[in-house]
């Protein structure tokens, strides 16, 4: 009896450790499959559903503070501005000193070059310009997009491939816990990712590849809310290294983010608009105007001669801010750097 008694605790301590052995176990499977989709099985999104979360929410963002770092190298200071459709401009320096400044907008583009970051870089120092280009945005992040689809990027949209768009996969990755969508067009194959944030899609990051060989991969990470907007709080960007071997990696961490602001006096992300239904009558453009003005005194009691009929008023070309032109102030003229490249 004395033995029995003297067991039970021995017996206790094994189950005890059983009982951790299995719900370690549990926690373990768990881990290995993964994040849940946040859809039921069997019923995935739309596909129109996904390609509408592609669709930048911003008109404008400015990016006064971020860090750049490409590979293990050290930090550099980076400044972004963005403007729908096609404006933007960039400036990355270290320690206050200025290595590249690029500015587009949708007449040229205006580079600032004082400094070589890729692995034997050539390029001399200058002021480098010409109409807009995908060769030149490729300076400033070593992403290789077209000035449109950059912008969309910075804007939290999707530098999408251009239509029509063939379906290839959709699946959800447990792992990553996104939803990703392959679509090709005759050049191009696109993978898509997508986050399940606040009960609909963000997009999430996109990959591209060209006859079978990877050109580039884009993640947001750190999914945040800037004021009602949903914004990245990184952006890792990587490619083949020019030589072909191993991969260059280029991370920028956003400090300050601000969504939508206005550039330039004149220009508002959201002006009014004045709607006018069909079944009202538009205002004359001389409705100021008194009946005296249209008589000539000269001609007594004669009738007033018609009124020449309305033209059309011609919209003026929206005016460039001066965040978004180049600036060759102090550099030699280089020409345009892309010529022969687009």
């Amino acid at each position: 009896m004395t033995g029995r008694w003297r067991s039970l605790p021995i017996v206790q301590a094994l189950r005890t450790i059983l009982v951790g052995f299995a719900l370690a176990a549990t926690v373990n499977l768990a881990g290995c499959r993964g994040l849940e989709p946040p859809y039921p099985p069997g019923k995935p999104p739309a596909v129109d559903d996904l390609m509408a979360a592609t669709a930048p929410s911003l008109r404008s963002i400015q990016i006064p503070r971020a860090k750049v770092r490409q590979g293990g190298g050290p930090a550099a200071n980076l400044m972004i501005a963005a403007q729908a459709p096609q404006r933007f401009t960039g400036t990355i320096q270290i320690s206050g000193n200025e290595l590249v400044t690029l500015a587009v907008n949708e007449d040229e583009y205006g580079l600032r070059w004082l400094g070589g970051r890729e692995e034997g870089e050539s390029l001399a120092p200058g002021y480098y310009s010409g109409p807009p280009s995908r060769c030149a945005v490729e300076t400033l992040l070593g992403v290789d997009l077209e000035p449109e689809a950059f912008v969309e990027l910075v804007l939290g949209g999707a530098p999408l491939i251009d239509g029509p768009h063939e379906i290839l996969d959709r699946k959800w990755d447990r792992k990553a816990g996104r939803e990703r969508l392959t679509i090709r067009n005759n050049l191009y194959q696109q993978e898509l990712a997508f986050a399940w944030l606040d009960g609909h899609w963000q997009f999430a990051g996109a990959t591209l590849w060209s006859s079978g060989v990877w050109l580039w991969t884009i993640s947001h990470e750190e999914l945040h809310h800037v004021g009602d907007e949903v914004l990245p709080a990184k952006t890792q960007i990587r490619r083949p290294r020019p030589s072909g071997r191993g991969e260059l990696v280029v991370t920028v961490s956003y400090q300050k983010q601000i969504p939508n602001p206005s550039f330039g006096g004149e220009l508002s992300p959201d002006p009014p608009v004045e709607v006018v239904g069909d079944d009202e009558e538009q205002p004359p453009a001389n409705a100021g105007d008194t009946w005296e003005d249209d008589w000539d005194d000269d001609e007594g009691d004669e009738p007033a001669k018609p009124a020449p009929a309305e033209q059309p008023e011609v919209e003026a070309p929206p005016s460039i801010p001066p965040q978004f032109r180049g600036n060759p102030t102090g550099l030699t003229d280089r020409g345009d750097l892309c010529a022969g490249r687009r």
